[in-house]
């Protein structure tokens, strides 16, 4: 089978099999110092930051545990880096250990050594592992909890702007943070001091001039080569200073010092179980227990981001699947929680395109590490780790900063700029809400300047499909301004109900005196408690002044909560407009006199459309009389078409079946005068719909037989039926443009 077809036959086996060919194409020769580079850039900022988070939960009284716990931190990472790297959508994704979630689970080592102070070392370092390896398993458990119930795909809600503040909000903490690994102090501490400047001012320099070139080359290819300068120059400058290497680390301008001598035991032995204070880890555990929902929450976000980024789907099942796995097996050796890092992802998306190699690659590293000792990490300069920092966060502050400007609204980038700096004073959650408090806020003005009425016809425009005798439809005509019909659409809520009540208040106070009034509600998606109270003032005005407010098409759940009102429940409701309609019609013509309007005799009909008083002697000459009970059927749909007839008397209906035992789609509701059947008749073709009569009927028939006599030998006959069928369409298709009319202003 080809790849082609197996594309076309399943996917997903495409894809797991244009992996391996994938991997072996980034072992090319010209591709591969790419991937060796990003790898190891990316191998030095993970073990960096895995280091830094050991170092911050094995801290204080535990820091003498630091050692034996680091390498099982570097083998967990290592595992979670690996399984996302391979089995991730997105190979380019790294994901180590990470620092929010890495503070919790501190907060609760903290807990635990508190409450093991008298304990001696043995149960202080396995209650504190058990704890951490435990939270890493709870995290990979959650991940696969949101997987299986398709939860990841909420995300997917979170607006642009919210995401284009998250990511500049991670530039500037980036920025920060490199600027910080360089001076080896927190943010704004003598920073702008003479010593502190020539620490951090090349490395901001080095990331603001790869930025530049990337930039100016639209190519990551100069990175390499200005990191092997940036590693030459940081010596030759030290040399000229006569810096000798131990001045070099002496001076804290290396990584290092990190703790050489690892080892690891495996946090769930037996041996180790038995030495775990239950108590201690009782009340360590719910104080570390958010690290839970801020790993899925940032998980989500940052993999949503990442899309951003590389500007490419990423598909949240294989990476919540991939990362639920890789942290149970990190939390199995020992390692602490990780998820997608933007910053490292960033750095494998412009470094090597975002292959998959790379991250295998850190991982086997990381087990070097663990494995051999840190000296490696410990002699590069922080300069160069700096600087790289400052450039994927100048990086993403220039997409969604400073481009970002063009591309949003001035209220959509307000607040991107308002989450950038919430998150750069406070901190992610917290500036990710504002986000979202501001876009809600924003989309509720935005809607509630959006009028619901989809569109406003009165009576001269729209009519019922019932098909009235002459005098009614003038009757009709010289009463159309009194029907007002509103077709609303959407959803009805606070922001837009007040401004519906007011339009319709304006025309009942303008223009001719309204009897009627529709609002159609076909299309409303729901409503909210404030539209509820406006419906029930616009129905209590509309009885103060004597209109009757018609509903129309009204959902079932919008149809129960309207109902809630007293005013609003004894309004007439009708299941379609078109019924709603002709109550309406039937008001008015009532009103009018209808019972002296109604047409007496098909003649006259005939005669209003036809004014030939011969011609229509000698069709009616032609016909039979039939009698149809109600409720009786004149033709069904797909019946072939034996005769065409005329209404004398009662009243018959034209609807589509359902099929399922309900009454059927109305089409048109045909009284005296009119014409059924003639299309099947004259055009040829089976009945397309049915006929019943409504009430008690008697018509004037013309079977198929007497059709053709007439044609052959009346043809003043034949040409009064083609009149009268003319006629009638012509009055259907003026109707029909009116409508259209209006509904285009």
């Amino acid at each position: 089978m080809s790849v082609a077809q197996s594309h076309e036959t399943d996917p997903s086996a495409l894809a797991g099999a244009a992996r391996g060919p994938r991997l072996a194409a980034e072992l090319r020769s010209w591709r591969l110092l790419q991937t060796l580079n990003a790898a190891l850039m990316l191998y030095l900022l993970t073990t960096i930051l895995t280091i830094s988070i050991a170092a911050l939960v094995w801290a204080g009284p535990l820091s003498a545990h630091l050692p034996h716990a680091l390498g099982g931190v570097l083998i967990g990472t290592a595992l979670l880096v690996a399984l996302v790297s391979a089995l991730g959508s997105w190979g380019g994704a790294i994901a180590p250990a990470e620092d929010a979630t890495g503070v919790i689970l501190a907060l609760g080592a903290v807990a635990a050594a508190s409450a093991l102070v008298a304990a001696d070392p043995a149960t202080r370092f396995a209650t504190v592992a058990v704890l951490v390896a435990g939270m890493t398993i709870a995290m990979g458990l959650v991940y696969l909890f949101v997987r299986a119930f398709r939860l990841g795909a909420l995300v997917r809600f979170m607006p642009h702007p919210v995401m284009g503040g998250f990511l500049a909000g991670t530039g500037w903490l980036l920025v920060v943070g490199g600027i910080g690994l360089t001076t080896g102090v927190p943010l704004g501490r003598g920073w702008f001091q003479a010593d502190m400047l020539a620490r951090w001012l090349p490395a901001f320099a080095f990331g603001l001039l790869m930025l530049l070139l990337v930039h100016r080359r639209r190519s990551a290819a100069p990175l390499p080569v200005l990191l092997v300068l940036g590693l030459v120059s940081f010596h030759a400058v030290m040399a000229l200073l006569g810096l000798s290497p131990k001045d070099i680390e002496a001076g804290g301008w290396l990584l290092g010092p990190f703790p050489d001598e690892l080892s690891w035991r495996f946090p769930l032995a037996p041996g180790m179980l038995a030495e775990v204070d239950w108590g201690a880890l009782a009340i360590a555990a719910p104080i570390a227990a958010p690290a839970l929902l801020i790993g899925t929450i940032a998980l989500l976000l940052n993999t949503s981001a990442l899309e951003l980024v590389i500007k490419r789907d990423i598909a949240l099942d294989r990476e919540l699947l991939a990362h639920g796995a890789g942290n149970l097996l990190s939390g199995l050796a020992g390692g602490a929680i990780g998820y997608t890092a933007i910053s490292l992802s960033a750095l494998n998306h412009t470094l090597a395109g975002g292959r998959r190699l790379p991250g295998l690659i850190v991982a086997a590293l990381l087990v070097a590490t663990a494995w051999f000792g840190t000296s490696l990490v410990s002699s590069i300069p922080r300069f160069l780790m700096g600087g790289l920092l400052v450039f994927i966060g100048l990086g993403l502050l220039h997409e969604w900063v400073v481009r970002a400007r063009g591309a949003l609204t001035r209220a959509e980038y307000a607040i991107v700029l308002a989450i950038f700096v919430v998150i750069a004073i406070e901190n992610y959650l917290l500036g990710v809400a504002v986000g979202l408090v501001a876009t809600t806020l924003l989309f509720v003005v935005s809607y509630g300047r959006i009028v619901p009425v989809r569109f406003e016809l009165s009576g001269q425009a729209v009519r019922s499909r019932v098909v009235r005798g002459s005098r009614e439809r003038q009757r009709l005509k010289e009463q159309a301004g009194r029907l007002l019909l509103f077709r609303l659409h959407g959803y009805l809520f606070f922001g837009t109900a007040n401004g519906l009540l007011e339009r319709v208040r304006q025309r009942l106070a303008a223009g001719a005196a309204r009897r009627c009034v529709l609002l159609d509600f076909e299309q409303v998606a729901g409503i909210d408690s404030t539209a509820l109270i406006s419906f029930g003032r616009l129905a209590q005005q509309a009885a103060d002044e004597g209109v009757e407010l018609v509903l129309t098409g009204l959902p079932d759940r919008v149809g129960d909560l309207l109902r809630r009102d007293p005013e609003v429940a004894r309004l007439r409701c009708f299941a379609d407009l078109d019924h709603g309609i002709e109550w309406c019609e039937e008001r008015l013509l009532q009103e009018a006199g209808g019972a002296a309007l109604a047409s007496t005799a098909l003649r006259d009909e005939l005669q209003a459309l036809l004014p030939d008083a011969a011609r229509i002697d000698a069709l009616l000459a032609r016909t039979t009389r039939l009698e149809l009970r109600a409720g009786g059927h004149l033709m069904h749909e797909g019946d072939e078409p034996d005769a065409l007839y005329f209404v004398e008397s009662g009243q018959l209906s034209a609807q589509i079946p359902r099929g399922d035992g309900r009454e059927g789609v109305r089409l048109q509701t045909m009284h005296a005068g009119s014409m059924v059947g003639e299309l099947g008749l004259l055009l040829g073709g089976p009945r397309s719909a049915d006929v019943v009569a409504d009430r008690d009927s008697v018509l004037r028939v013309i079977n198929r037989e007497e059709w053709r006599r007439i044609v052959e030998r009346e043809p003043d006959v034949a040409r009064t039926i083609d009149a009268l069928a003319l006629r009638l369409l012509g009055e259907r298709v003026m109707h029909l443009t009116r409508v259209l009319d209006a509904l285009q202003r």
